[in-house]
C-alpha cells in the first residue's frame, strides 16, 4: 500500500510529516519486525509492558534500497514532535464520528453489566454529553446508578492497532442552565438529531474519574481527568486524514 501525505504545521508547534513510501506485503513484514525489534529494546529499558511479536527471518525480505527508505522515514518519526496521551485522547473523543458503547450496571439484572450503542459529544472540557430517552434501559440503569463507563474508538477504527479510549464516571442528568450549550454541542456533532427536542428525552453528562487508553499495539496506559481537561484537541487531526485520502487516492505517481 501507500504512505504518502505533505507535512503540516499548526501554531508552530505541532508538525506531522510523511514521506511517501511504496510497501509490499513481505516488505510491510519486514518493517514490523524492524519496528517490533526497536520497541523491545526501549521496553527493557523503560521496564514498561511490551507485545512480544515472532517474525524470525523477516528482514531478509526487504531489498536494500526499501530497507534504506525505510530507515529514512523510521529516523523522521523518531524525531518528529509527539503530542503526548492526553492530547492523543482528547483528539480521538473530539473527532470521533459520535457513537460509542456505554457500560452500565444492570437495574433488571443485578450484578450483570449492560452495554448500549449510544449517540454522544463532548463538551469544551471533553466530557460526553448524552440525550437518551426515559425508556431506554441504559437511562434506567444510571438514574440507579449512575456509575458507567464509555468506550470510544478513533473514527478511522479497523482493529487491534487502532486508537481506542475506555472513560470511566458518574453520568448525571444535566442543571437547566448547562441545556442550551449541551443542545448547541450535540447537534453540531449530529446534525440530524430532531430528537433533541422530544420531552421525554432527558440530558446527561459524564463527569470523568477514570481514563484508560490503548493507541494500538504496545502502546497502553493512562491519563488523570486533570491531564485529560487541560490538554486540547489537535486541530490537524479535524482534516489531516482528509488529505492524506486526497494524496493516496490521487497523487500515486
Amino acid at each position: 500500500f501507500w504512505l504518502s501525505v505533505m507535512s503540516l504545521q499548526v501554531a508552530q508547534q505541532t508538525t506531522i510529516a510523511f514521506a511517501p513510501v511504496l510497501v509490499h506485503n513481505k516488505q510491510l513484514t519486514a518493517c514490523v519486525a524492524a519496528a517490533d525489534s526497536s520497541t523491545r529494546l526501549n521496553a527493557e529499558e523503560n521496564k514498561a509492558p511490551r507485545h512480544d511479536v515472532r517474525s524470525d527471518g523477516a528482514a531478509m525480505e526487504m531489498d536494500p534500497e526499501e530497507m534504506k527508505i525505510q530507515a529514512a522515514f523510521a529516523e523522521h518519526q523518531q524525531n518528529a514532535p509527539k503530542l503526548g496521551w492526553a492530547t492523543d485522547i482528547r483528539t480521538l473523543v473530539e473527532y470521533n464520528h459520535g457513537f460509542a458503547v456505554m457500560s452500565t450496571n444492570s437495574k433488571s439484572d443485578e450484578g450483570y453489566p449492560g452495554g448500549s450503542v449510544i449517540g454522544f459529544a463532548p463538551d469544551e472540557e471533553g466530557r460526553p454529553l448524552f440525550v437518551f430517552s426515559g425508556m431506554s434501559t441504559h437511562t434506567q440503569d444510571i438514574l440507579a446508578d449512575p456509575r458507567c463507563s464509555v468506550t470510544i474508538a478513533s473514527k478511522e477504527f479497523k482493529g487491534a492497532a487502532d486508537g481506542r479510549v475506555n472513560l470511566m464516571g458518574k453520568c448525571n442528568k444535566l442543571p437547566k442552565e448547562d441545556l442550551e450549550a449541551a443542545k448547541a454541542a450535540y447537534l453540531k456533532k449530529h446534525p440530524g438529531a430532531f430528537w433533541v427536542n422530544f420531552g421525554d428525552f432527558n440530558w446527561f453528562r459524564m463527569e470523568i474519574e477514570k481514563i484508560r487508553f490503548v493507541g494500538g499495539f504496545a502502546r497502553a496506559g493512562s491519563v488523570t481527568p486533570e491531564e485529560y481537561k487541560e490538554a486540547k484537541p489537535d486541530p490537524i487531526s479535524e482534516f489531516g486524514m482528509h488529505i492524506a485520502n486526497h494524496m493516496n487516492d490521487d497523487h500515486m505517481e
